[in-house]
């Protein structure tokens, strides 16, 4: 049954092995979260390509750091931005533009 299913998929996709689920250390996944608060303008986006990290996953161990810290998870983290200046737009309050997860 399992090579009737293989015979109907394409045959380059039946060779490709899945994609291995990955382990961080707990340094890294700190390291990652503090990079990214600390980095002014940064999104999750930028910061997850320079380490080769999925955005998702940056997002959720920050937003996890943000909760065990007692921070509001949905507040913008500071790092390290000022507030915006007279005649100046203040940053989005999602690093990434709109994320909606509904």
């Amino acid at each position: 049954m399992d090579t009737l299913i293989l015979d109907l998929l394409d045959p380059e996709e039946a060779r490709t092995p899945p994609m291995a689920i990955k382990n961080y250390s707990d340094e890294f996944k700190a390291g990652a979260v503090a990079l990214y608060e600390s980095t002014p303008g940064a999104t999750y986006k930028s910061i997850a390509a320079d380490l080769g990290i999925n955005r998702a996953t940056l997002r959720q161990w920050a937003l996890r750091e943000r909760e065990r810290r007692g921070v509001d998870p949905a507040a913008p983290p500071t790092g390290g931005k000022t507030p915006a200046r007279a005649g100046q737009t203040a940053p989005a309050a999602d690093p990434d533009g709109l994320i909606r997860t509904s």
